[in-house]
Parts: structure tokens; sequence; C-alpha cells
């Protein structure tokens, strides 16, 4: 079983700042909020992780243990991006082949993804139909 991120608030970036964690580029973004924040900031910059992939350490210090990143450094700070928000919970819904969660974990995920949209003055999809 993994573990869904808690909910928490984040400075936010520019509403429409671009998303694109998934890229070239996505070593070096890993890379920058691991060395300003460590694994702790790591996690919270994803909506889940699986502490299974390095047992040793919770939260774990492997970059292929975390799920669906929703934030990014922008101006020297790590900050949510909405963009990105909108894109993992559309992958949580199923979008681009979905992600593979433990059914237990999915609700601390959604939990933790609407959070943020509140955070934007946005309204969420309801749990059903991102669970269905």
């Amino acid at each position: 079983m993994g573990r869904a991120v808690e909910p928490h608030t984040t400075p936010k970036a520019p509403e429409d700042r671009s998303w694109n964690w998934h890229g070239s580029a996505e070593a070096d973004k890993a890379d920058e909020i691991i060395e300003r924040g460590g694994w702790d900031a790591f996690a919270n910059v994803h909506a889940w992780y699986d502490p299974r992939e390095d047992p040793e350490h919770d939260p774990p210090q492997e970059k292929q243990a975390y799920k669906l990143p929703h934030h990014e450094v922008v101006n020297g700070r790590v900050r949510v991006v909405w963009a990105g928000v909108r894109s993992a919970m559309q992958v949580l819904a199923g979008a681009r082949g979905g992600v593979d969660l433990p059914e237990s974990d999915r609700k601390g995920v959604y939990r933790h993804l609407a959070e943020h949209y509140s955070e934007f003055g946005k309204e969420p999809p309801s749990f059903d139909e991102v669970a269905s």
C-alpha cells in the first residue's frame, strides 16, 4: 500500500503557468526540488508515493516511487501549478491511461488534489466522477 500525501497549502504559481513535468527537463526539475528541500519537499510536490520503493526511508529517496506531480520551482520557490493540479486530477480519473494506485489510496489522493482546486478557487469534479 502507498501513501497519499496529506493535503497542504503552498504558494501558488500564476494560474496561467503552463505545465510539462514529464519531458526533457523532468530530472532537472526533480533535482532542483530535492536540492532545495530534500525528500520531504519532493514528496509534497506529488499526490502519492510508494514507500515500498525504498523501505529504509519514509518518504522514499527514489524518484520512481512518486506519482502525480503538480508543483515546481517558480521564481526560486516551490509552488503549486494549477495546470499540474488539473492534469493530476485528470490522470486520476483515467486520462492518459490513468494511474496505477491501490484502490484504498485513491480517496486520499483525490482529497489532496481537491484541496489545491480550492486554493485556486475552483470546484473539483466529484469523487464519484474521478473514481468511476
